[in-house]
């Protein structure tokens, strides 16, 4: 077995997200050769066709973004951000996220506190301005949530969730998990078909607006493993790939282990 986890991956499931709601509405690709030494890294080897449901044309998923800019007084506090009526950063308890230092370096508090809720993910790239976006899998359900601070001494303004989010479409669900194993579901088709003759080696199983190739941020989920007929890490079908041959994934799971 040669599961391996990218840095995105690693980080959501140390911080906030479980495997099931990570890669919700999520795809796969299947290549010929040997996976790369990290998911993080780009993809090697010759596409042999893309694992979406039961073979249908995927529509990657666009997530609604908001904003938050940091300006004015150096000092004080944030105690509460909603987007629609959810406050994101609950566990706060009106205590809020303090100035410290610069307002880069609140900025980057910040997104860290709406991080360790789940309810919404956010990053600041080096700047004052926090931007956010909703949990992977939920489309266009966020779109034009009003996004409203509360805050002390800095001025902290807010912008809207985009109306830009954009549904998946065929993407990939698993099932609820059992003892700590999180499958695909027994009745869903995941499948593709084949792009060429090539002989399937490994896949990559990306998130559900992943773009794809090298990446080092962390906001790019994805799970690498090999290919293979009654064993490997995800159990095709056949791992013969001819021009428009159809092959399905018949087995693939994810387990938490006890101990």
């Amino acid at each position: 077995m040669t599961i391996r986890f990218s840095t995105g991956l690693r980080n959501a499931l140390a911080q906030g997200y479980g495997f099931g709601g990570i890669m919700n509405r999520g795809y796969m690709k299947i290549w010929t050769g040997s996976q790369p030494a990290t998911p993080d890294a780009v993809e090697t080897g010759t596409l042999c066709g893309t694992i979406t449901l039961s073979s249908g044309t995927l529509t990657k998923e666009t997530r609604a973004t908001g904003t938050i800019a940091l300006s004015g007084t150096l000092s004080g506090s944030i105690t509460v951000v909603t987007a629609g009526t959810v406050n994101i950063i609950p566990d706060l308890a009106g205590a809020g996220v303090p100035y410290n230092t610069s307002l880069i370096q609140t900025a980057s508090d910040l997104a860290d506190a709406i991080n360790r809720n789940g309810y919404y993910s956010a990053s600041n790239s080096g700047t004052a301005t926090v931007t956010i976006s909703p949990r992977p899998g939920t489309g266009t359900l966020h779109n034009s949530y009003v996004v409203a601070v509360t805050a002390t001494g800095m001025t902290a303004t807010p912008g809207n969730m985009s109306a830009g989010g954009v549904a998946p479409v065929n993407a990939l669900i698993l099932a609820s998990p059992s003892a700590g194993v999180v499958s695909k579901p027994s009745a869903a088709v995941w499948s593709m078909s084949g792009l060429g003759t090539y002989t399937a080696g490994w896949f990559r199983y990306y998130g559900s607006n992943d773009p794809e190739g090298a990446t080092s941020t962390v906001l790019y989920p994805r799970m690498d493993g090999t290919c293979g007929v009654g064993s490997g890490d995800a159990q095709l079908s056949s791992l013969a790939v001819s021009s428009g041959s159809p092959h399905t994934i018949d087995v693939f799971s994810f387990t938490v282990p006890a101990a």
